[in-house]
């Protein structure tokens, strides 16, 4: 571990975040006896089966679906296809860890909190998600709020400077439409000879849901149905930018979203080597 990664965990801790920035990894690995008995079960059951047939038909343009997160699944569809996420032995790099922790760190810093006496300590992100990916305008928080001291990266001990949404200059009539942008902390992916980059390894982007204030993030889950669409106009959109004409992806929900905050899905997305 770095100086630098040091500084940042020790600032997690002072911040009470140590517990919440670490993520436990997967233990098992995929050649473990059990894993493989798992893996060849899921092989041949219909949800693999069918994003197999759908990733690998020929003559379409736009070839995708949702897939089941469970590890086995993801594993037996990487197996067989090559390209998708695995389900096994996938960690971020060290460098997207380190940006993580740092990122978290400093948002608590600027975005309002939950203090109140026995709320569970969590990082809440709403704000910072409105604010960067929606573009939601943010205001100081008022001065009956009381914001703790906290430690930075520095190690100084310092008071936050928080700002929430100003829903009052917000002005969007209606809710905004889904935003479809690379995952800023992307998964571990593997590669494959390609002429293009997009052709050589896979993509790790999120399809996010806007909410209000009094909505639950749940309620904004549109269904399978809506969200299947809305990945493959997104991303028809996006390799038409690119000057491609051809996509291959996957989606899933993530059953332990790290950031409950928005309604979100991980897609997964590549250019055929065949064009």
């Amino acid at each position: 571990m770095t100086i630098d990664s040091l500084a940042r965990q020790r600032a997690a801790n002072a911040l009470g975040l140590g517990k919440i920035l670490e993520k436990a990894p997967c233990t098992l690995k995929s050649s473990d006896p059990e894993v493989q008995a798992a893996i060849r079960d899921a092989s041949t059951s219909p949800e693999v089966l069918r994003a197999v047939e759908v990733l690998t038909r020929e003559r379409v343009s736009i070839r995708g679906c949702s897939v089941s997160p469970e590890r086995a699944h993801l594993q037996a569809l990487q197996d067989s296809v090559g390209w998708t996420i695995g389900g096994y032995e996938t960690r971020p790099v060290p460098e997207v860890a380190e940006l993580k922790q740092t990122d978290r760190v400093e948002l608590v810093l600027k975005y309002r909190q939950n203090e109140a006496p026995g709320a569970p300590k969590r990082v809440e992100m709403y704000d910072y998600l409105l604010d960067t990916i929606f573009q939601v305008p943010m205001r100081p928080v008022g001065k009956d709020v009381v914001a703790p001291k906290y430690r930075n990266l520095s190690g100084e001990i310092v008071t936050p400077h928080w700002v929430e949404a100003d829903w009052d200059k917000f002005g969007q009539a209606g809710r905004p439409a889904p935003s479809f942008m690379p995952n800023r902390y992307p998964y571990q992916m593997p590669t494959r000879t390609g002429r293009h980059p997009l052709q050589q390894q896979a993509q790790h982007w999120v399809l996010w849901y806007f909410r209000f204030p009094d909505e639950e993030a749940s309620q904004t889950d549109p269904g399978d149905e809506a969200i299947d669409r809305h990945v493959r106009e997104a991303l028809q959109a996006e390799i038409a930018r690119r000057r491609f004409t051809k996509v291959d992806y996957i989606w899933y929900r993530n059953p332990s979203m790290s950031t409950p905050d928005l309604f979100h899905v991980q897609v997964f997305w590549i250019i055929p080597t065949s064009l």
